[in-house]
């Protein structure tokens, strides 16, 4: 990934004790969100590649608007809500599992559209949480 992408970017601090503080902040959203993803795919009424296929367009969402709502700044809450939060909160690891077992039950066309549909779906939903951010933070509420 680039140096320059948002979310990514740690901030300048004294060293390993703003290393481990911002490994904190990443550790302690990230907890929170895999605890939602569970919660999430408890509450939802639908199959497993649904349900992952519906967090991880909802993560894509929100991690689009954290990026472009607090673009060059709140770089420590950046961390804790785009690194840490929809990075617990959205799993690439299930859609991989929930792609191979439909493969490997012979819906080669089934993963491709759940694999395919994923990467689009979840795109299309980064670039209107880009958009809502962009008008957030233009507006001063974000």
């Amino acid at each position: 990934m680039s140096d320059s992408h948002p979310v990514q970017q740690v901030p300048a601090g004294s060293g390993s004790a703003s290393l481990l503080r911002d490994a904190g902040l990443v550790g302690l959203g990230g907890a929170l969100g895999s605890v939602a993803r569970y919660l999430a795919r408890s509450a939802l009424p639908l199959d497993a590649n649904a349900a992952t296929f519906a967090i991880n367009v909802a993560g894509s969402c929100l991690l689009g608007l954290i990026v472009a709502g607090f673009a060059g700044r709140r770089p420590r809450l950046q961390l804790a809500l785009g690194t840490g939060f929809c990075g617990g909160f959205t799993t690439y690891s299930a859609l991989a599992v929930g792609i191979a077992e439909l493969a490997g039950a012979g819906s080669v066309a089934s993963a491709l559209i759940l694999a395919l549909g994923t990467v689009a779906c979840a795109g299309a939903a980064t670039l209107v949480g880009v958009w809502i951010g962009r008008r957030l933070s233009a507006g001063g509420g974000a």
